[in-house]
């Protein structure tokens, strides 16, 4: 398949001229989900202070990936006039601009470019779209015990390996591995923030224009309190217009030196799904949702590990709730599909409710992950094997993982993810029974 690079050329010669869009390519619903570990979460640019009064540092990463996917000859809840896609074929210019005047005020831009082609029933759908991922200012005092931003930013507060619930200002589907290539999950918010170190602790404050997928709300903030030393420890409290304060408290500690240790709890007094067309399934209605992660890593001398990780995510919907939501989906789009519906208003909206709910991600309440990855060979292969496993319904999700780095700035992955479970478990309900995906990155 020929990859087209045109769309990229605006992008070379002026990142910062491109107009910017929120909305994602494709037609398949399942296409963009987020995943757990960015590869462009970890800042290139934090330094020790330099000694000049002005640098300037950027960052070049072009991406393409080729996936193939092994759709399901139907699915239970499509009447048929949804398209998955058969292939995929991205290709993405992620670039990174950050200055730095007298050791105090420091400026970063992060633009991304992407074309997207999908291959639909033998058709080819092209489409390009451009964003502001961050832009800000910062100043931080003499000594860096106090700094502050202003402008577009993505602050983590997560240790999470699959499941990173503490980061509040995310309300956004999560299922890890599924697409680790959209940088579009390092979007920022606009905010002003301000961080203040003494020691070992950390205090922060953050006013944010919203962006929640849950509420019609126009800001949220957040107040944190970090400790960070043997262990390490923070609490949160999250405030989104008209809704109750909501809370996180995260904790790790390296256990020994082979082992290390974490856990994540929050509370919400509001649900974090998304509005559906229809809400007669839900029979959650309480004033507090919890969610809590308990996981830990082993690491041995040798330099491959194992981590596992259990998760309750009070969100989710019950036994009762899921029974009803996609018993009614299925047999809506099965009246449409035989043309029986009586009904085909009603009917059209159980079946797009039912779809609309899989593309939400950490749709039941207890999981279990566990992950492998090898040590890195003297040529530089490494294997990364995981799964995740719906304990709710017995379906999951697996993944193997083959990487390899040519040099420094080159490296390649290839993966294979298998989903698995009953015509109505959360993972059997995917688009794909499997799908295998072919990437190349080059950081310039």
């Amino acid at each position: 398949m020929t990859l087209k690079l045109w769309p990229l050329l605006p992008l070379l010669f002026s990142p910062l001229s491109s107009g910017f869009s929120d909305n994602g390519p494709g037609q398949d619903p399942f296409a963009d989900d987020p995943f757990a570990s960015d590869p462009f979460e970890t800042d290139p640019f934090v330094t020790e202070p330099a000694a000049e009064s002005s640098n300037h540092q950027s960052r070049i990463a072009l991406k393409s990936y080729y996936q193939d996917n092994q759709l399901r000859i139907s699915h239970p809840f499509n009447p048929g006039e949804v398209k998955f896609a058969d292939a995929l074929t991205l290709v993405s210019l992620d670039a990174t601009l950050e200055s730095q005047w007298h050791n105090q005020w420091k400026t970063r831009a992060r633009v991304y470019q992407r074309y997207l082609q999908e291959n639909i029933s033998g058709n080819n759908q092209d489409s390009s779209d451009s964003h502001l991922l961050e832009g800000l200012v910062q100043w931080q005092s003499n000594n860096r015990d106090l700094v502050i931003e202003l402008g577009r930013s993505k602050p983590q507060w997560s240790s999470g390996y699959s499941y990173d619930i503490a980061n509040m200002l995310q309300p956004q589907r999560t299922l890890p591995y599924i697409d680790q290539d959209n940088a579009l999950q390092s979007k920022g918010w606009d905010m002003v923030s301000g961080q203040y170190f003494s020691g070992p602790w950390s205090y922060a404050g953050y006013l944010v224009a919203s962006d929640s997928r849950y509420l019609d709300a126009d800001t949220e903030a957040v107040l944190r309190l970090g400790y960070q030393q043997d262990d390490a420890f923070s609490l949160l409290l999250h405030k989104i217009d008209g809704q109750d304060l909501s809370f996180g408290a995260t904790y790790s500690s390296l256990l020994s030196d082979a082992v290390t240790f974490r856990a994540e709890w929050t509370r919400h007094s509001y649900r974090q799904i998304e509005p559906l067309q229809v809400n007669s399934w839900q029979t959650k209605d309480k004033s507090n949702y919890q969610r809590f992660v308990v996981g830990s890593t082993y690491t041995a001398d040798s330099g491959w590990s194992l981590t596992g990780e259990y998760f309750y995510n009070g969100h989710g919907a019950g036994k009762k709730e899921w029974k009803n939501l996609t018993t009614d989906a299925k047999a809506a789009a099965e009246r449409i599909r035989q043309n029986q519906s009586s009904d085909p208003a009603t009917d059209y909206n159980n079946a797009f409710a039912g779809l609309a709910f899989m593309g939400q991600g950490w749709l039941r309440e207890r999981y279990l992950s566990v992950m492998f990855m090898s040590a890195e060979s003297d040529n530089l292969w490494q294997l990364r094997l995981s799964s995740q496993i719906s304990l709710d319904d017995d379906s999951q999700l697996h993944r193997f993982e083959l990487l390899k780095s040519f040099t420094d700035n080159l490296s390649a992955r290839l993966q294979w993810q298998v989903f698995n479970g009953c015509e109505l478990c959360e993972y059997g309900l995917n688009p794909s029974k499997n799908n295998i995906r072919l990437t190349a990155s080059w950081l310039f």
